[in-house]
């Protein structure tokens, strides 16, 4: 659907004239988040059921542009970059984390397996015990290429998502094209209440966003992405992976909002169309755990003020899949309804005294005096 039939097809569903939604949506293009006309439509901002106040909040890719630039520092991005180096620092802090068993195409120290061409892979497959494997780029996001091997027939190997591949096609398909390779790792599975909701052991994880003040951790958001089994990760897509978001009480673990889709096609609090279970009021289990690992862990990245945890919740406990130097903003924006920069955001932006760079003139580019950087937005880091 073109982005002029979705205009017209939210006049019609809201009852507003098409000429009042389009001067609503270009009021916001000109606000200074400037919200895009599409991103206007994917978090259904033309409903009546927010405020102006509430709705010129909301961001899109070029907020989010901003929020990065001050929140991460750019010292620190490889962090979260690189995931073979991510989990040496998580397992350094000895946090829970599934175990990497070897590394594919990518030149790494001698502790870890190295697995060096397309045959080295298909041997490793092949080997008694060494199924079933995550499969996953150490440099890369929104789950591309990231796929569950459940099992090797013969010459075939079986694919989280009941495929079956040609054996040597397969680890022919893994591009050599990424100096960081690929990573293979123990896959886990969901907790059994996770199991009942969704009926799939595949992962439904949890974003969570902490933010890191002077003087403690607060975790601000956490979103439930709900697998519905079709994919081997839980990555919503942008609604295109068909998996669920759930807005989660920071306070208790308990989901109070769902929805499925995004923009005129977007469904509030569906039930999960595997089990038919509601997702509404699902309590996320260890959820104090959960809270504690994310505070603690935060503390191991002073150059992430606000990063994105992805968290697998299994019946031994909470385990860290990695942390994002921030993280997608539109996830906690479907999922709550609610801006990402909303007053408790700019409570905790203005107890660090970063609020006023909302609006600042990124072309500021004097270097500071404080850590010799370049642009305004980076002038508050202090090394």
């Amino acid at each position: 659907m073109s982005l002029i039939d979705q205009f017209i097809d939210a006049a019609e569903k809201t009852g507003r004239s098409r000429y009042e939604i389009i001067l609503e949506a270009l009021k916001l293009r000109t606000s200074f988040t400037r919200l895009g006309f599409s991103e206007y439509i994917d978090f259904q901002l033309y409903k009546n059921d927010l405020t102006w106040e509430q709705k010129k909040s909301f961001g899109g890719i070029r907020t989010q542009n901003i929020l990065e630039d001050i929140l991460i520092d750019d010292y620190s991005k490889f962090l979260s970059l690189d995931k073979v180096t991510m989990y040496s620092l998580f397992d350094g802090f000895c946090f829970p984390i599934p175990r990497i068993r070897a590394t594919y195409r990518s030149l790494r120290p001698s502790s870890i397996l190295q697995l060096k061409t397309p045959s080295e892979l298909e041997a490793y497959l092949k080997q008694p015990g060494n199924t079933p494997v995550y499969i996953k780029r150490s440099f890369g996001s929104y789950g591309r290429g990231n796929t569950l091997v459940t099992s090797v027939e013969g010459s075939h190997v079986l694919i989280g998502n009941g495929r079956s591949e040609l054996i040597s096609k397969f680890v022919d398909s893994f591009d050599s094209s990424r100096s960081l390779g690929w990573m293979l790792q123990d896959p886990l599975k969901c907790h059994s209440n996770i199991f009942d909701l969704t009926g799939s052991q595949k992962i439904s994880g949890l974003r969570i966003h902490t933010f890191l003040t002077k003087d403690s951790v607060v975790p601000t958001k956490a979103i439930f992405k709900v697998n519905v089994g079709v994919r081997d990760s839980d990555n919503f897509e942008h609604g295109a992976s068909g998996n669920m978001l759930a807005a989660v009480d920071v306070a208790t673990g308990r989901v109070f909002r769902a929805v499925a889709g995004v923009g005129t096609k977007q469904v509030e609090n569906p039930k999960h169309p595997k089990t038919g279970r509601e997702i509404v009021g699902f309590e996320i289990p260890y959820w104090r755990e959960t809270l504690d690992l994310v505070v603690n862990g935060q503390k191991a990245f002073p150059g992430f003020l606000c990063p994105g945890w992805d968290i697998a919740i299994c019946d031994d406990g909470p385990k860290i899949l990695e942390i994002n130097a921030f993280g997608d903003i539109d996830l906690s924006q479907h999922a709550y309804r609610t801006a990402f920069i909303d007053d408790s955001f700019v409570s905790l932006l203005k107890s660090r005294q970063l609020d006023n760079l909302l609006k600042a003139n990124a072309k500021e580019s004097n270097k500071s005096p404080l850590n010799n950087r370049k642009g305004i937005r980076r002038h508050h880091w202090q090394w």
